[in-house]
């Protein structure tokens, strides 16, 4: 029974990956096309030598990379100590009009992708669903530290 529920997990991490690609070609269809950012493309070719040993791992990078980038922009909450909260600064910028709607969406859905790849034991994933979760992850950095600028 729960060798079914692992299997079931694994099929609906594809499933929401998949899900979260379309939410990129939405946005892009809106946003305007994006200059890339010397830094992420950097990151990006280290989390994919960090996937070629530890796909989980890079998963877990890849979500401080938009992480980073939120803090980056500014947003960061907290007195004694700062945190960064990048669901609530992309709905707020969502909210703004500076994001394209749907992106506070796809960082929800990333999110949950995050969260079954570091919470479930043994499961696993391989190297093309970490690229496509690295892929997912230096877009939405990108549209985040392109707001202002």
């Amino acid at each position: 029974m729960s060798q079914l529920k692992y299997k079931d997990v694994e099929a609906k991490f594809e499933i929401g990956l998949a899900e979260a690609e379309a939410k990129v070609l939405s946005i892009e269809h809106v946003a305007p096309q994006l200059p890339q950012r010397p830094e992420i493309t950097s990151k990006l070719e280290s989390l994919r030598r960090i996937a070629d040993v530890s796909p989980r791992a890079a998963i877990m990078e890849a979500w401080v990379l938009v992480e980073d980038a939120a803090g980056k922009s500014g947003f960061v909450q907290g007195a004694t100590v700062p945190r960064v909260n990048p669901h609530l600064f992309v709905e707020e910028l969502v909210r703004l009009g500076k994001l394209p709607k749907g992106s506070d969406s796809l960082l929800d859905q990333m999110r949950r992708l995050r969260n079954q790849a570091a919470h479930l034991p043994d499961f696993s994933l391989n190297q093309d669903e970490a690229d496509r979760y690295l892929q997912l992850a230096a877009r939405m950095s990108e549209l985040i530290l392109n707001v202002e600028g």
